[in-house]
């Protein structure tokens, strides 16, 4: 690890504020002798702040959750190292990387951690790319509870299991069409799409416990047409990584995916999310995986299949 670090704090974080975590990171970058600069910037100023970190030659790392490493990967140059300190509401990418959770655990990890290359998703609506992609990207249920789970005023570990209620009680399937980069075409009805570069996404779900960041292909998971109940039972499932042997779970692997709703009137289609972040849907939104895309430290003894 080098010794010139810009911390970039999520001044919006619920978990842990500011105030709280700037002194921890002061004294710990004193301790072991590094030049760390702290940063909080508003959203519109990120991508100069970034910048001017990387033109100093500075390692940026990204103190916050999921939301807060999406942000700050779509502003780095291409494969610049970045890292994280997994501190917020979901930390699902992290967690998948083999970051603890704790802050004292993880800045004795970041000390040892080594850059490694890992795959990311470009993201691209109607033609015009939209968005990078790190853990698990998606549409349907899957973006509802997301954006249920944002807008709560419950603390963190409970967002996510308030976020899946809201969204049942105003949810059901949707027909899509998925387009498979081998030109396969699969029209249904399902619940969620997500494709997923890591295993983990919503908190601790498991969605594609197989799935692995450097192997060069991404995993397709749908879940099918089954009854609210049923789904509620699925769900319970996929927190253990033990539903993909159930008849409505279809999981694919593939380098691309373009996925269309098929009911849905143009202009309110159904949202995106990626990293715990919601973005506007579209009449065709393409996923493809770009292998070694990004840079990375990682605990030395990270697995990357959880």
């Amino acid at each position: 690890m080098q010794h010139r670090l810009t911390f970039f704090l999520n001044s919006a974080a619920r978990k842990v504020s500011t105030a709280q975590i700037a002194p921890k990171l002061e004294q710990w970058a004193d301790r072991h002798g590094i030049d760390a600069q702290l940063v909080s910037p508003a959203l519109q100023d990120l991508p100069q702040t970034v910048a001017h970190a990387v033109a100093a030659g500075r390692l940026p790392v990204a103190v916050g959750g999921d939301g807060t490493v999406h942000q700050l990967a779509q502003h780095l140059p291409a494969k610049t190292t970045f890292a994280t300190l997994p501190l917020g509401s979901g930390n699902d990418f992290a967690t998948a990387l083999g970051w603890a959770t704790s802050l004292d655990a993880a800045l004795e990890q970041l000390r040892t951690a080594q850059p490694v290359e890992l795959d990311c998703l470009h993201v691209s609506q109607d033609g015009t790319p939209h968005f990078t992609g790190l853990s698990v990207a998606g549409w349907g249920f899957a973006s509802d509870v997301n954006r249920e789970a944002n807008a709560s005023s419950v603390p963190g570990a409970l967002q996510y299991p308030v976020g899946v209620f809201q969204a049942l009680a105003k949810g059901g399937t949707r027909s899509v069409r998925l387009t498979f980069d081998d030109d396969t075409v699969v029209e249904d009805r399902f619940w969620t799409v997500l494709v997923c570069n890591t295993s983990m996404a919503g908190g601790g779900m498991r969605f594609a416990p197989d799935a692995d960041p450097q192997d060069g292909m991404m995993e397709v998971l749908a879940l099918g047409d089954v009854s609210t109940l049923g789904l509620v039972g699925l769900l319970g499932r996929v927190y253990l990584g033990k539903h993909l042997g159930h008849p409505q779970v279809k999981l694919w692997k593939c380098r691309s995916l373009t996925i269309e709703p098929l009911e849905e009137q143009p202009g309110p289609w159904s949202p995106l999310l990626a990293e715990g972040d919601s973005y506007q849907g579209a009449a065709k939104t393409r996923f493809d995986l770009q292998s070694a895309g990004i840079s990375m430290l990682a605990p030395l003894e990270a697995s990357f299949k959880r």
